[in-house]
């Protein structure tokens, strides 16, 4: 899967799972951030620094913010960062790569630790890259991706091109130079094998 690819899919599933989100927990997970986080996390949600000190509102906030930027990815990292650094940590030598029987002995402590929306935040980011965390979110229901009611995000990708007559004759013209670069590959080829038949 390429790049963009995953980025993309990794975008839709934090929106997905951010949708899933309260607004009390989004504000309870921000609040809960250590200093070093807290102002770049506001800043990624389009808060003014200091915001998180205001517990009022502030989830919905939030999640506008995210939505208005379209910051699902930076948002679901920070957010589950504290809970991310505890796992990597348990993990030890398996943090690289955990399979299934890896996190199901870690995360229990990560849930009760930072709560079980921090945890399927922090999966959410390594389920495209990680087995572990592949399997989790297709076996455990309490990690699968939400398929209803999330907004989804625009793709970051460049857009198709619309498929115009112009776009149409330029596929022609470019298939049939390859036909014709093909046609004179195959006619060196021939005649390099004449010329080392007659050697």
């Amino acid at each position: 899967m390429s790049t963009s690819k995953e980025q993309i899919l990794i975008e839709r599933r934090y929106a997905a799972v951010l949708a899933s989100i309260s607004d009390q927990v989004l504000a309870d997970l921000a609040v809960a951030l250590p200093e070093k986080l807290r102002d770049p996390f506001a800043k990624v949600a389009g808060l003014p620094a200091g915001a998180l000190e205001k517990k009022a509102d502030l989830g919905s906030a939030i999640r506008a913010g995210v939505i208005t930027r379209k910051s699902f990815i930076n948002a679901g990292v920070l957010l589950s960062e504290p809970c991310t650094e505890f796992c990597i940590e348990d993990l030890g030598s398996a943090a690289d790569d955990p399979n299934v029987e890896h996190l199901k002995s870690t995360l229990p402590r990560a849930i009760e630790k930072f709560g079980i929306d921090a945890a399927r935040l922090m999966a959410v980011q390594y389920s495209v890259s990680l087995n572990g965390f592949k399997q989790l979110i297709l076996q455990d229901e309490r990690f699968m991706i939400p398929k209803s009611g999330a907004p989804q995000p625009e793709p970051t990708a460049m857009p198709l091109p619309k498929d115009t007559k112009e776009n149409a004759e330029k596929r022609r013209l470019r298939r049939e130079r390859q036909e014709k670069e093909r046609e004179a590959k195959r006619q060196a080829e021939l005649q390099r094998r004449i010329a080392r038949n007659r050697a």
